[in-house]
């Protein structure tokens, strides 16, 4: 019995961690990517972002703007979706903390972004 809760649980784990890390198909609202730019998405984790801890305000976009231009990108626009706590339940650095940043970057950056952990939608 115990091995079939186990069992039940860990197969639970591993659907919930698929689920909530997908990233939404649909650029802002008004905003799509056109031939010399694409929108990117990456899920913000707990705490192992490329951009570290950003105390600088309470809008991490400035954050994720911030460090792209810091790597040479021509960040076009930054946005956030979802909230704080709408992950999985899970607080280890790695685990999604249920918001995605979506950068606007022109085209010839985008394999400098994607190599950022950010993914093309």
């Amino acid at each position: 019995m115990k091995r079939k809760i186990s069992s039940l649980l860990c197969v639970l784990g591993m659907v919930f961690s698929v689920i909530s890390c997908q990233i939404p198909a649909s650029p802002q609202e008004g905003e799509g990517s056109d031939a010399s730019s694409q929108w990117l998405a990456y899920p913000e984790t707990q705490c192992a972002d490329p951009w570290g801890y950003c105390n600088k305000s309470g809008d991490k976009t400035v954050c994720v703007r911030e460090h792209l231009e810091k790597l040479g990108v021509d960040v076009l626009a930054v946005t956030v979706s979802g909230s704080l706590g709408d992950g999985a339940v899970c607080l280890a650095c790695q685990c999604a903390s249920g918001r995605i940043f979506k950068v606007k970057v022109n085209q010839a950056d985008v394999d400098r972004v994607v190599a950022l952990g950010f993914k093309k939608f």
